[in-house]
């Protein structure tokens, strides 16, 4: 099963803009990026830049997810993935 725990490795930002971060930001209070599903796959883009960071093609395959809001032992919130 996926975990629904913050196991995040690697902080994905947007490269042009991390440039021009205030040294009082952590990249994350930085950031302004969207990310969602296409057609493909999902992209994630950054709001300030209007750039794309990355857009990931499952060519068609279906990968396992967890989807709740929260750790399902602690209740969950609804699921939102349309």
């Amino acid at each position: 099963m996926v975990s629904a725990e913050n196991k995040i490795q690697g902080f994905i930002h947007c490269k042009s803009c991390m440039s021009a971060k205030p040294k009082n930001k952590s990249p994350a209070d930085w950031s302004k990026l969207e990310c969602g599903w296409t057609e493909n796959g999902l992209q994630i883009r950054c709001r300030r830049c209007d750039l794309n960071i990355i857009h990931i093609d499952f060519e068609g395959q279906k990968h396992p997810a967890n989807t709740a809001g929260k750790d399902p032992s602690h209740g969950s919130l609804p699921n939102t993935v349309n």
